[in-house]
């Protein structure tokens, strides 16, 4: 890529919450913007605030063909962008043998598939190029069983165990790899996932700004895996030394308390 040129970021999920700060950030720090989500008018409401080159698609990534049309974005250009972050999913929360399968499986499509052959077409992408940064956002949810959030934590566990392993493949390739694992974050992730207006989320969860700057900056650096939080660091930690059998039974606690 010539010197003149602003280097790309590409976000996916970008309409809102978390995705939607990191656009700002990544604007900020002079890089022209694909932004994708769903919702095309609220990717407009955004990029009129974004004092950038931006550009923007409005897919599902659980639809047919979606990730291949953004591959065709980036080649019809010729661009490799420099940063490529992961950022769409969503969860659903209650007793998993309650839920509909046909919504579980659209859920994996989104938060493992999608995620699985984005990264590995930009890692191979950013490869050849000698460089790029790569940002898949997991979870805390990805350190513990999750009951009540069970299929959702599962993917985000895979996230986390495949960004590492890749990160890992990609070692002095001049491309890096993180895993974001944020905690409970003031987003449209409790509507969509059903929690009930009475529901506590909102209360105990965090500024998706002060979020997401943690996540950029991890990312930034080179970092592996990022946790927002001392806490939740902490709370990480922890379950490396518990039983298992005691670390689903506090989790299962607190999640039934989140309805």
């Amino acid at each position: 890529m010539p010197d003149h040129i602003q280097p790309l970021a590409v976000i996916t999920g970008a309409s809102s919450g978390i995705g939607r700060e990191l656009a700002k950030l990544a604007a900020q720090k002079g890089y022209r913007l694909l932004l994708i989500a769903r919702n095309m008018r609220a990717l407009e409401v955004l990029s009129r605030d974004l004092r950038t080159e931006t550009h923007l698609l409005a897919l599902d990534l659980t639809a047919a063909g979606a990730v291949d049309q953004i591959s065709s974005w980036l080649s019809d250009r010729q661009i490799v962008p420099e940063i490529f972050i992961n950022n769409a999913g969503f969860g659903a929360f209650g007793p998993a043998s309650d839920m509909d399968e046909a919504m579980l499986k659209k859920m994996i499509r989104l938060n493992v598939m999608a995620l699985t052959s984005l990264s590995l077409r930009m890692a191979r992408r950013m490869k050849r190029e000698g460089r790029g940064r790569i940002m898949n956002v997991a979870s805390t949810a990805a350190f513990q069983p999750c009951p009540y959030l069970g299929v959702y934590g599962a993917t985000k566990s895979y996230v986390l165990s495949f960004t590492e392993s890749l990160a890992e493949e990609l070692k002095g390739s001049g491309v890096t790899v993180t895993a974001f694992c944020p905690g409970p974050t003031r987003t449209q992730f409790g509507v969509t996932a059903g929690l009930s207006q009475e529901s506590p989320f909102d209360r105990l969860s965090a500024d998706p700004e002060r979020v997401a700057e943690t996540g950029f900056k991890g990312m930034m650096a080179g970092r592996v895996v990022v946790l927002d939080g001392a806490a939740n660091r902490f709370g990480a930690f922890m379950t490396r030394f518990l039983p298992r059998c005691l670390v689903r039974r506090i989790a299962g606690g607190m999640l039934a308390k989140l309805k």
